[in-house]
């Protein structure tokens, strides 16, 4: 069946290679920072800006993105993006650095939603699922390859090239989102209405749609409740593993490669068992496995528990987000799928700003149960996740349907 998602290979290609960019960028980043200041505030103040980001974005980008061209929104984001990389080594001081990061994460709460809304529309129900599990795939392939080759290049090149390295993967993938179709028309539905009058009526389109659908919407926030946990406790990774686990940054990447293993794994074991699983079922399995991989990880005794609890976690994450991104598709209508993305990552993005705050005080003052102690209530989420999962009852199609009736309306 995989064959036939080759006419979505341009999607596949850019966003694989701006994937290996990422992460190659993620790693030289944080070593980066860590080495100029020495702190783990700090270091975590990094992550905090993507969350910043789409907490102050993400409440209104929705609405905009829903009445915009995706792959115009996506090309544009793409391009402005690799243009602010080229620019981050010639900033003299972190603050200038934050600042040019912030806005690249704000390009980024533009792309997601359009992305995501796109996808809905261009694969057709019964390929999603093995879409999702490939496009996972390929776009956390970047996670194998790219730490591992950002480990060799630091050895031979300065942090610096890397981001550079990291600013032509934005063009190349502008590039190949040229060519894919053009399967919309631009919305001309409040294009002038004043922004407060356009976020008050899709927030009111947004909480319709979460009654409506009330028993999905109490799953699906609770296991974004637990991603939030885990995207926290990803600030503390580099330090966790070099003051308490005695590991060196070769070796750091090797683990973040390891979890791009097992994305890669529960990417491809998702499309494998798209058609004898559960979507709710795959979410509760792979996000009990997430779990236990960060579980693992903070109670490891050395390198290779730490390596093989990455791996379990990657393939967990994986299969929980592949099943997630396919069930949100059929429970929430295409045409609103970009404003009820972007309200409850908006949302999230303010839980995950408050927890890497609070574990990166506690890592300055005690790094040695910053990372076990979170791990435990990451499992009484994911238990929540068990038991909400019961009351979610699929409907295939059911975003087509009511995207149907809007339009109709």
């Amino acid at each position: 069946m995989i064959w036939l998602l080759r006419p979505y290979f341009p999607l596949f290609a850019g966003v694989g290679i701006s994937s290996i960019g990422d992460f190659m960028y993620l790693i030289a980043i944080n070593i980066l920072v860590y080495e100029m200041s020495g702190s783990a505030s700090l270091v975590a103040m990094l992550w905090i800006l993507g969350p910043l980001a789409g907490f102050i974005i993400k409440s209104w980008s929705g609405g905009i993105v829903d009445r915009r061209r995706k792959k115009q929104t996506m090309i544009v984001m793409d391009i402005i993006r690799g243009s602010l990389m080229l620019l981050l080594p010639f900033l003299p001081n972190i603050l200038l650095m934050y600042l040019l990061i912030f806005a690249v994460h704000t390009c980024s709460a533009f792309f997601g939603p359009a992305s995501m809304a796109y996808i809905a529309k261009l694969v057709p129900d019964e390929k999603r699922r093995t879409f999702n599990g490939i496009y996972q795939a390929v776009t956390t392939g970047g996670i194998v390859i790219g730490p591992a080759m950002a480990g060799i290049l630091l050895i031979i090149v300065s942090p610096e090239t890397i981001i550079y390295i990291n600013a032509v993967t934005f063009f190349v993938s502008a590039f190949f989102l040229m060519q894919l179709p053009n399967i919309e028309e631009q919305s001309s539905s409040s294009r002038t209405k004043a922004l407060w009058k356009t976020w008050n009526e899709d927030f009111r389109i947004v909480w319709t749609t979460a009654i409506r659908e009330k028993e999905f919407v109490r799953f699906f926030i609770t296991f974004r409740i637990a991603l939030s946990i885990g995207m926290a406790l990803d600030a503390l990774e580099w330090i966790y593993s070099d003051e308490v686990l005695g590991l060196s940054e070769t070796q750091y990447s090797y683990l973040v490669s390891a979890a791009g293993a097992g994305y890669v794994i529960g990417s491809i074991l998702a499309s494998r068992i798209s058609e004898s699983i559960e979507n709710r079922t795959l979410v509760k399995v792979g996000l009990l496995f997430s779990t236990l991989g960060y579980m693992g990880f903070a109670h490891s005794p050395g390198y290779w528990v730490a390596l093989s609890s990455f791996l379990l976690l990657g393939i967990g994450q994986a299969a929980g987000n592949a099943g997630m991104l396919t069930l949100f598709q059929r429970m929430i209508p295409h045409d609103r799928i970009g404003r009820f993305s972007s309200l409850w990552a908006s949302i999230q993005s303010l839980l995950i700003i408050l927890l890497t705050l609070a574990f990166g005080v506690w890592g300055d003052i005690d790094i040695y149960s910053a990372v076990p102690v979170p791990t435990w209530g990451l499992l009484l989420v994911s238990l929540a996740v068990w038991q909400f999962s019961s009351l979610v009852r699929e409907n295939p199609n059911r975003g087509d349907q009511h995207s149907s009736a809007t339009t109709n309306t």
